[in-house]
């Protein structure tokens, strides 16, 4: 039966009959292997995974239908505007499902092909505008997409197979193939990918794999307007030359800075010669420093990577900073160069549970920094800028796994949730300019799914600093709760909650050193930079609503936040210090086809805020698209102090 009206679909596709014909037969034998699920309609053919919620996808497409129907109507009544309306908006059946994905663990769809050989690896790229993996019978219909093809570099099949961890003759492993898997959908410039295990007719011990990759449109833009006085323009491409090289170019403005012309140049090649390495070319000269550097990286990307290590070498002219988002208060022009190596090796451990994947992990670390110009030193004055050789190594035991969901930090690609947990024991030794001094840091962290409720937890303590002649000193407690809550409908909409509260104590730092409010670390569009402390507690809530429309491709999400902070010194209660909070609402704009920044608009409130604080502030800017917390092992760091 499904035969029949799969053949009088084919009949009625509109001049279209031997391309829809080889994926129909493709997805036909792929269903009746996979269980998967056929949604036939008058001209198109959905093909859904079978972690798919039908029900899910029916609701949300008729909660959004009424939206759409009544704007085609109004749009249909003349050539214009018709085609302005085919330009900007896409019709609910046309997009990706909207909170379809069930959260389950990455490797269960694998496991029943446990153990057999894989015959032959396939890749299969879809372009950015047009198919996509529900639905790979799409195509580019208005001037807009079908040039974005054109300008688009698609993903070398080739470089795709390069980045896998595995090939062709091995054995089917669930994990490493779950890893894999995730390991093409985190790259910048892939919206989703996923494996197909198609088991060969006639034998019982090979499976062919397909997989299927989704690009995003490569090139970007970002334009930061601070002021009417200063500007800075970026364009970048995420995949260039369909290699996955990434190069950046920032150019900067401002008539108010003695160097009234800026630039940043950034140049980032993937997998060098199959080795997983990374290379990373920075060149920066801006009004606030100039930067040359360069960096190589590779990580413990999967279950099966044994060994691990990175290199970074840099010059540094200029800088009111010794690194991003430093703590350190200073005014003087730094002038530094910094050096570091790292090297590490995994080794697995046994575990009665089969879906538990632990690992032991050593790694060790040699990092320097020297000054040429910076503040007047002594043996207690200014001690942050001395020059210093660290020697680090960590011993860490890690259990990772993943589960697969959607609409959490994204708006409806493929996300993939570690959970798990993370010991890690960091001892070292600091060869100071006037001084020398041991360091002992312990960190541990872990991560829940709780399937019943279907929320997510991530809790983080962790503590460290320097033994300099039995003394603790520049020491650092950290603790940390992150939450996000289970999806919830309200009409066509899907809600979900969000919650951050971390505490950090400074504890006998060196007297120049600060933390504070700023956004990234506190409340939201605070920027009042002399408000610091050596201690603070921060609480971020949010609440975003999902939505299932679309303008020129771009998804809306609206959401609401509340964020408030206590700081001070660490002399006292927390409780007791000075309060601040700000409260406010924005819009979220992604478009997942494309490498841009999501563009957010928001407004806020300060209630509590200093006397000489604008109470009021909204902004319009690009913001890159949070992350998990994950248990990855990486080299030797100490607690830092934020």
């Amino acid at each position: 039966m499904i035969l029949f009206l799969l053949i009088g679909n084919l009949l009625h596709a509109n001049g279209q009959r031997i391309s829809r014909r080889d994926t129909l037969i493709e997805k036909l034998q792929y269903s009746q292997l996979q269980d998967s699920t056929f949604i036939i309609s008058r001209d198109t053919l959905i093909f859904l995974l079978d972690t798919v919620n039908e029900s899910s996808l029916e609701s949300n497409s008729n909660n959004g239908s009424k939206f759409y129907n009544s704007l085609k109507r109004g749009a249909g009544k003349r050539k214009f505007t018709k085609e302005l309306y085919n330009l900007f908006f896409v019709s609910p059946d046309k997009l990706n499902p909207t909170d379809t994905i069930k959260t389950e663990r990455s490797e269960v769809a694998f496991l029943q092909y446990q153990g057999k050989t894989i015959r032959n690896i396939s890749i299969r790229v879809l372009e950015p505008f047009g198919p996509t993996l529900y639905d790979t019978t799409q195509i580019a219909h208005t001037w807009l997409e079908t040039t974005g093809n054109k300008l688009h570099n698609t993903s070398r099949r080739n470089h795709l197979r390069k980045l896998l961890r595995l090939s062709e003759g091995d054995a089917v492993d669930p994990y490493n193939l779950a890893d894999n898997e995730r390991l093409i959908r985190e790259l910048s410039y892939v919206k989703d990918a996923y494996f197909r295990v198609i088991p060969v007719l006639g034998s019982q011990t090979l499976v062919d794999l397909q997989l299927w990759v989704k690009d995003q449109f490569s090139w970007g833009a970002n334009m930061k307007v601070g002021s009417l006085s200063s500007t800075e323009f970026e364009i970048y491409s995420r995949n260039l030359y369909g290699l996955g090289h990434e190069f950046s170019n920032s150019f900067e403005f401002d008539s108010d800075k003695d160097q009234k012309y800026g630039y940043t140049g950034r140049y980032k090649i993937r997998n060098i010669r199959k080795s997983y390495i990374d290379a990373t070319f920075t060149y920066q000269n801006t009004y606030e420093k100039a930067v040359v550097q360069v960096d190589l990286d590779r990580s413990f990307a999967t279950y099966n990577t044994k060994y691990a290590g990175g290199f970074t070498l840099s010059q540094t002219m200029r800088s009111d900073e010794i690194q991003k988002d430093d703590p350190i208060i200073n005014e003087i022009p730094l002038d530094f160069n910094y050096g570091n190596i790292w090297f590490g090796r995994s080794y697995k451990i046994k575990s009665r549970n089969k879906f538990a994947r632990r690992k032991l992990y050593i790694t060790g670390r040699i990092s320097g920094r020297e000054f040429f110009e910076r503040p007047e030193v002594g043996p207690a004055l200014n001690q942050s800028f001395h020059n210093n050789i660290h020697y680090l190594t960590s011993i860490s035991l890690s259990q990772i796994q993943y589960y697969k969901s959607n609409l959490i930090y994204n708006f409806g690609r493929t996300e993939d949730i570690p959970y798990g947990s993370l010991a890690q024991l960091t001892m070292g030794y600091e060869d100071r300019e006037y001084s020398h001094r041991r360091y002992l840091g312990f960190d541990f962290q872990k991560a829940a799914y709780l399937s019943k409720s279907r929320t997510y937890f991530f809790n983080r303590v962790a503590l460290g600093g320097y033994f300099n002649s039995q003394k603790f000193e520049q020491g650092v407690l950290l603790g940390q709760t992150k939450f996000f809550s289970r999806i919830r409908n309200l009409g066509p909409l899907r809600l979900r909650n969000f919650a951050d509260l971390q505490y950090t104590l400074g504890i006998r730092r060196f007297p120049d050193e600060f933390i504070s409010l700023l956004t990234d670390t506190g409340i939201r569009g605070f920027s009042k930079e002399d408000v610091i402390g050596t201690q603070k507690l921060v609480l971020n809530l949010e609440t975003v609503a999902f939505t299932p429309y679309t303008l020129g491709g771009f998804r809306f999400a609206f959401y609401t936040f509340a964020d408030m902070g206590f700081i001070g010194s660490n002399k006292k209660n927390i409780l007791k210090e000075k309060f601040y909070y700000g409260v406010g609402f924005g819009i979220r704009l992604n478009n997942e086809n494309l490498v841009f920044k999501t563009i957010q608009l928001r407004l806020a409130f300060y209630p509590k805020a200093p006397s000489d604080f604008n109470r009021f502030e909204y902004r319009i800017s690009g913001e890159e698209r949070p992350k998990f917390n994950n248990f990855r092992v990486t080299q030797p760091e100490v607690v830092p102090f934020e």
